[in-house]
């Protein structure tokens, strides 16, 4: 069975038969991607479709060891998601745990026993439900594709009470004492880093991705090909990140950040340490837990602050929810006050 899904200006076919490794291509039309999809199909009629890998169905059934399921749920379902990699350390987490037993001893309690381990290291209400998604997923490939009656485990578990949204605002003097560590004590880019994360509330992956070929200074925007809900945006830039982006070195570099996300995390976490070193000030020390995803929160609640309203606001950070936008934005009690005094 084929299933054509538009992805932004794209669209992703997958042809998914019984005994067959999941086929699947994106193409620029719909035209295309039909056409594609029935040649396929043809091909799995006739027997002359060439796979590199072909599971023998007559091998699955309820004592197949899950690493053999979940091995198989990688490379025919993960490897076409976006959460391509965190999903594959999870399953692979999993595989560690349950690898040498059959899918069907896969119970209650042994999903409790993971539960309780992610606990007690510490793991976020959020962290554990994507392992609970996974399992679940699984199980349902083995109940659609394979036809096996086996429970799903996760059916008779409760997810987590997800983790309230975080509050914390990076400005002021806290903004100023990591500018001034990261000036400090990393390379300059870093800086430049920071500061066009508070202009645009972009998320570190879209940052680290933004090519010069994206900016338009003309129209004051960078467009986003890929983001993380799969749809493109476009960010609009203030006079401040033009400014930013005037500044950067220009050395042939395709990227406007020529560093990897494990260079960007370095380097953010000394400044944050040396800031948090730094800090003097009475009360909690606001550098204990900063994340650079606290710079995303920090932009859209200036945004807000400034008086954008939540079509606005989403259509620059791209939630397609307003319930996960307020997750996101906190507006001050001093602009609050300024628009009831207005």
């Amino acid at each position: 069975m084929a299933s054509i899904q538009k992805r932004g200006s794209t669209y992703r076919v997958r042809v998914i038969r019984r005994g067959y490794p999941i086929q699947s291509k994106t193409f620029k039309t719909r035209i295309e991607a039909t056409k594609w999809a029935r040649g396929i199909e043809s091909q799995i009629d006739s027997g002359t479709l060439q796979t590199a890998e072909q599971p023998s169905i007559q091998l699955i059934n309820a004592n197949t060891l899950f690493k053999n399921v979940a091995d198989y749920y990688i490379k025919t379902h993960t490897i076409h998601k976006r959460n391509c990699k965190s999903e594959t350390y999870i399953i692979n987490a999993l595989i560690r745990y349950w690898g040498d037993i059959s899918i069907c001893k896969i119970d209650v309690p042994k999903v409790l026993k993971v539960r309780d381990d992610l606990l007690a290291n510490q793991r976020t209400g959020d962290t554990i439900n994507k392992y609970f998604n996974a399992i679940s997923k699984i199980f349902q490939m083995v109940a659609s594709e394979w036809s096996l009656a086996i429970n799903n485990p996760i059916k008779n578990i409760s997810r987590m009470t997800v983790n309230q949204s975080r509050t914390k605002r990076v400005n002021g003097l806290i903004e100023y004492t990591l500018l001034k560590s990261a000036e400090e004590k990393s390379p300059r880019l870093l800086t430049h880093i920071i500061e066009l994360a508070l202009e645009t509330a972009m998320r570190r992956g879209e940052l680290m991705g933004v090519k010069w070929s994206d900016v338009d200074l003309e129209h004051r925007r960078i467009y986003l090909h890929t983001t993380k809900n799969g749809a493109p945006r476009q960010v609009p830039l203030t006079q401040k990140a033009i400014k930013i982006l005037n500044v950067l070195p220009s050395d042939g570099s395709e990227r406007i950040f020529p560093v990897s996300l494990c260079w960007l995390r370095r380097h953010f976490e000394n400044a944050r340490n040396n800031a948090k070193a730094a800090w003097t000030q009475p009360g909690s020390n606001p550098f204990e837990d900063l994340r650079f995803h606290d710079l995303r929160h920090e932009a859209l609640s200036r945004l807000s602050d400034a008086g954008l309203n939540v079509i606005e606001l989403a259509h620059i950070s791209g939630h397609k929810t307003i319930a996960m936008l307020k997750r996101y934005t906190h507006p001050s009690h001093e602009a609050i006050f300024r628009k009831l005094d207005s």
